[in-house]
Formats: C-alpha cells, structure tokens, sequence
C-alpha cells in the first residue's frame, strides 16, 4: 500500500505478558510523523488476566489478534507472513520507537533504491524509561561485522519484505533467545545490501524480568551454537570481541567517575570485587 508516494511501514510486535510496557510502545508507534504505518501487534498467548489484551482494545488504530502460545521467533513469523507493508522493522513490546524514526529509515531507502535496508543507533533506557548509558564501541560498523560485536538491534533495522522473503530469512523457531542474532547474520550472508544512518532509531528497555538477563549463560550458549553453524572465524571472533569487551568496560569506568568521582568509582570497583 502506498500512500502519497510514500511506502507502507509495518512494525511488528509480539507480546507476551506485556502489559506493563505495552502502550507506551504503542504511543511511540502513534506519534510518529510518518503517514504510511500499520502497526502489527500478535498477543503470543498471554498469561496476565486480560491486562495484555485491555491495552489492545483500547488502540483499534492497531491491527492485532491472540494465538496460543507459539514462542518469541515463531509469532515474529507470524507478523512477517501477515505484514502488507513493503518495510518491515521488529519491535519488542518493551522498547520504544524513537521520534522520527519512521521517516529518516524510509527516506534513506527511497534516496537509495538499491539497498534493501538500513540500520540506525540504538540506545538504552531503564524501566522507567531513562536513558541509559551503555557504550558500544563500534554501533555503526558495517553488517558483515554484526557476527562480532552483535552491534544493531532488530528494532533498530528496517528492510524491505521483498529480498527477506525470496531469501527465505525467516526466523529459527528453534532458537530460544538469540533467533534475531541468527536472522541478522544470515541476512548478511545471504548478500542483501544494509546501509547505516546516524540517527537514533530505537530505545531498548533493560529490566530485569528480560529473557538477556534472566539467561545471559543460555543466551552465550546459544549464539556460540549460532556461530558454529554459520562458520564464524573463531579466532577473529577472540579478538574482535575481546576489542569490544574492553572498550565497553573503559566507557563504563568512564561514565561512573562522572557520575561518582574517581573515589566514588573506586570504591564502587572495590566493593564488588569484594
């Protein structure tokens, strides 16, 4: 659908128990100033007393509708093979859309008919929604070192639907927990060309009730299962993401003695080594 010459965009939620965050997504959707935008929301069979399916109902702007429980990667499949948009972009039902968002992503691939995507910066925000510091080192590094530095979230990456699909990149339903780290390194792989914007793009909300922190041990696990399959080179693995490690902890340090002074910092350091 094409409405002023300008594509459809459909964003893609799943959801699951999300009530506590849900709308706030929702409205970051809403007040984009992008006229062209479905909004697909798919309740995974939520467990929270109606609280999840209230919000729904409260937005029929939203195309929406509730299965039976299925997993994260399987509905995320379910919205792509649903999605009527031309540009496709995954949005956990806990992070946000940043303002504008819509429109720069879309004007870089009009601009740029040859790309089948764009990536933008993500940033980070606590559970009540303040920003976060959280270096990352080389967030705008090109895709084909994604498998390294896992640098672009899929909230943060809009592509068309078109090469997705005649490339099959659907995502692994057999995945637990890293099934966008697997989709991204294959969608580098299977060649499609993925341009970067300066731009934030998304916001991602770290709490604790999250799958990346309940099991960060399973998550490295898995995308150590991911790199197996996908032959990623592991000595340069080592290096890079050694690189990265530390360059990411120098930022913490950096952020902390801001905050809290240099003695501040070291005590903090002291305490938890303790």
């Amino acid at each position: 659908m094409v409405v002023d010459g300008l594509p459809l965009v459909s964003i893609i939620t799943p959801v699951y128990n999300g009530s506590e965050y849900l709308e706030e997504l929702i409205q970051s959707v809403r007040s984009q100033d992008y006229p062209n935008i479905e909004h697909l929301i798919i309740d995974d069979g939520s467990k929270d007393d109606g609280a999840t399916i209230s919000i729904l109902h409260r937005y029929p702007h939203v195309r929406w509708w509730s299965q039976p429980n299925k997993g994260q990667y399987a509905t995320m499949n379910d919205g792509l093979a649903a999605a009527r948009g031309e540009i496709i972009c995954f949005v956990s039902a806990d992070d946000v859309v940043s303002p504008n968002a819509v429109r720069l992503a879309v004007q870089y691939l009009l601009e740029r008919p040859s790309m089948d995507g764009v990536f933008g910066i993500t940033h980070y925000m606590d559970q009540d929604g303040n920003y976060q510091l959280y270096p990352i080192p080389f967030r705008l590094a090109p895709i084909r070192f994604y498998p390294y530095f896992a640098h672009i979230s899929h909230c943060s990456l809009y592509i068309r639907k078109t090469p997705v699909l005649a490339y099959g990149l659907s995502f692994n339903p057999s995945l637990h927990l890293v099934g966008d780290y697997d989709w991204i390194i294959r969608i580098d792989k299977a060649g499609l060309r993925v341009g970067v914007i300066y731009e934030e793009l998304a916001r991602v909300r770290i709490h604790a009730r999250q799958a990346s922190q309940l099991y960060q041990d399973d998550s490295a696990m898995e995308a150590q299962t991911v790199r197996n399959a996908y032959r990623i080179n592991g000595l340069a693995y080592l290096v890079f993401s050694t690189i990265n490690l530390f360059l990411v902890r120098i930022g913490k340090i950096a952020s902390m003695i801001k905050t809290l002074g240099l003695r501040g910092t070291m005590l903090h350091l002291i305490k938890r080594t303790s």
